[in-house]
């Protein structure tokens, strides 16, 4: 049996394309899901990846894409995960391949999700 020393924490990280370009997002543990900002994806897209928890536990995490407008972000994509969560010292699959599509000729966002355990 593997035991993580007291300093491991978990980590999302995800990795989002849009457009031939790849952007890898990280996120950490946080008690409030409205201190998380969205990420710029291409000006077409933003992207939030949320993981609520304190200590190492982990009690949700939430995935948003949002496609922009002139007007403003017009939400498009949500999943909510729930434990339990497989998390070690290497990179464990959260979510599969998405595809998201939005806009008046269907742009395509992609993304993947990992978690894992780190110093």
């Amino acid at each position: 049996m593997m035991t993580m020393p007291c300093a491991a924490k978990p980590l999302l990280r995800c990795y989002v394309s849009y457009a031939g370009s790849m952007q890898t997002i990280e996120s950490q543990l946080v008690t409030d899901p409205y201190d998380v900002k969205t990420t710029d994806i291409g000006e077409r897209f933003t992207f939030k990846a949320v993981m609520v928890g304190k200590a190492q536990q982990i009690d949700y995490i939430k995935l948003y894409a949002y496609f922009q407008t002139r007007r403003s972000d017009v939400p498009v994509h949500q999943a909510t995960y729930r434990p339990p969560f497989k998390v070690s010292t290497k990179e464990n699959p959260l979510t599969p391949q998405n595809s998201v599509y939005a806009g008046d000729i269907e742009r395509e966002l992609q993304y993947r999700c990992t978690l894992q355990e780190v110093q």
